[in-house]
């Protein structure tokens, strides 16, 4: 899981990273606050938010493999624990963090690429050494 606030609306952005799958039904997924269900992507369920919630919040699959939360803070600068649950084939899996949004970084290409693609970070920084052993 992967968290942080976007940039001009300062929302708290959770994405939650799964493994591919071709398994069907799926993949759908939900996301909880302390518990609480604040978006679901599952078709022709009953959903139980409440209407508040559904007003400040936004649950989305980004493809491949990403689950991904948007949601408007309140003021109260509480910290929540998050919990993606994706459902896959005929099974759920779940990841939890608790978050606090007062600490979390602004969210950016950069910063997600450092967390999801180390390798990335390794070429790039390469790449100046390896052009500078290719010149003569």
């Amino acid at each position: 899981m992967f968290p942080c606030l976007t940039y001009m609306e300062r929302n708290v952005r959770v994405d939650c990273e799964f493994p591919p799958t071709y398994q069907v039904p799926g993949p759908y997924c939900e996301y909880r606050q302390d518990s609480r269900l604040v978006g679901s992507t599952y078709p022709n369920a009953v959903v139980y938010v409440a209407t508040e919630d559904r007003r400040r919040s936004n649950v989305s699959l980004v493809t491949p493999n990403l689950c991904r939360l948007t949601w408007a803070p309140m003021a109260d600068e509480k910290p929540y624990t998050y919990t993606c649950r994706v459902y896959q084939g005929s099974s759920w899996k779940e990841n939890s963090m608790a978050v606090h949004h007062r600490i979390l970084p602004i969210c950016s290409a950069i910063s997600v690429m450092f967390k999801s693609a180390p390798w990335l970070l390794c070429l790039v920084m390469s790449l100046p050494v390896a052009v500078g052993l290719l010149s003569p």
